[in-house]
């Protein structure tokens, strides 16, 4: 019998950055620059079918809302938006807090560092076009919904979801790879993981903070009940760090929820409505990582009204983001492109340490969408 041994992706991902911090200084230049470029072009493909990707999810997202739920839709939209947004201001203050005790030096970027061998460029599509008719094109057909639209917003979001799960999600080690290689050898990747060590554990212990404080609302601060909560809650965490997918954990989330709430109806209608778009592991993270990688490439943290732009257009692309890991971040590279200045190396650098965090921002999500249910079935169904 043939013996299969595979590696998960958090594994891929954790043995491509020790690799490349081990040894990448080690590789040729030569071969450095080839790596490089791999990551660059795709990259550059990865950007190009974003505003497709964006448009099919949030064009199936919204025709598939049921007009009898309207009400309690709205009101899970504006939770969700809400809860989205105060997690982001939450993270800011973590993350001001956090870098303004630490002594922040930059890495030593050298002024010719590696350079790639060139890519094949592609036509871009802004991201708000495709937002924009995302949403317009979804509200139109959520109000006059049609046989054909439905079978069109399928087949778009089948086609986005084989694009990520089957062709970019399995080379996401190559991709990070060659950033990593490149500012291994740049000096840059030795440098922030020992220097922003502490912070990247502040923000898990804030996830931990976070998931406490949602299901001591649901549970009205009973602690027996808080405790039953959590208890009931720890199969879904567990599968969620594994799976670092919040759709995969559904069915657990669903048992869990319907248990914390004597199986309310009403849980049942909120979790696939709220699954992939309430994400506040995202919420806390990625404006940490984003700080610490401004931070490392001698750029300053942004000031509370850049800030808050980037958290309204975070807000609304969140209804956009695919349900895989390192989707919250795909989403917004266009935005810390445009607004905090991400070049390509950033962005690749973000994007290693986001989905280094992905386990935790995956169970922090489910874990939080379970609390929130829970409320959801106080307000709208009987008590839990």
């Amino acid at each position: 019998m043939a013996f299969k041994f595979r590696l998960n992706l958090i594994t891929q991902l954790g043995v491509s950055v020790l690799i490349a911090l081990l040894f990448g200084h080690m590789i040729p230049e030569f071969y450095r620059s080839i790596f490089y470029t791999i990551s660059v072009q795709i990259q550059e493909i990865l950007i190009f079918f974003l505003p497709f990707i964006i448009f099919s999810y949030l064009f199936a997202c919204l025709i598939n809302f049921e007009n009898n739920i309207i009400v309690f839709l709205l009101s899970v939209l504006a939770f969700v938006v809400i809860s989205n947004f105060l997690s982001l201001l939450y993270a800011y203050e973590l993350g001001l807090g956090c870098f303004s005790f630490m002594k922040i030096v930059n890495a030593e970027i050298p002024a010719s560092g590696l350079q790639s061998f060139g890519c094949f460029k592609l036509p871009k599509i802004p991201n708000n076009y495709a937002l924009i008719s995302g949403i317009v094109i979804g509200s139109i057909f959520f109000y006059f919904k049609n046989k054909t639209a439905m079978k069109v917003s399928a087949f778009l979001k089948k086609g986005a979801d084989f694009f990520l799960k089957r062709m970019f999600i399995p080379i996401v080690p190559l991709f990070i790879f060659g950033f990593m290689v490149k500012m291994a050898g740049d000096g840059i990747l030795a440098h922030t993981l020992q220097a922003y060590a502490p912070v990247f554990i502040a923000a898990i212990l804030a996830q931990i903070v976070y998931i406490c404080l949602m299901f001591g609302i649901a549970a009205r601060f009973r602690f027996r009940v808080w405790k039953t909560y959590i208890r009931n809650s720890l199969p879904m965490a567990v599968t969620g760090f594994s799976t670092m997918s919040s759709a995969a954990t559904m069915p657990l989330l669903l048992d869990s929820a319907e248990k914390n709430t004597n199986h309310s109806p009403v849980v049942r209608a909120y979790i696939p409505a709220a699954v992939n778009v309430h994400h506040i592991g995202d919420g806390i993270v990625l404006p940490i990582v984003m700080m610490a990688t401004l931070l490392t490439f001698g750029m300053s943290v942004p000031d509370f009204s850049l800030y808050l732009k980037f958290c309204l257009y975070y807000v609304v692309l969140k209804f956009g983001a695919a349900g895989v890991p390192g989707g919250g971040v795909m989403v917004m590279m266009p935005i810390l492109q445009e607004l905090m200045g991400f070049d390509p190396t950033m962005q690749g650098f973000i994007m290693g340490l986001y989905m280094l965090f992905d386990p935790f921002i995956t169970v922090t999500n489910v874990m939080c969408n379970g609390a929130a249910a829970v409320g959801f079935a106080h307000i709208f169904g009987k008590k839990a």
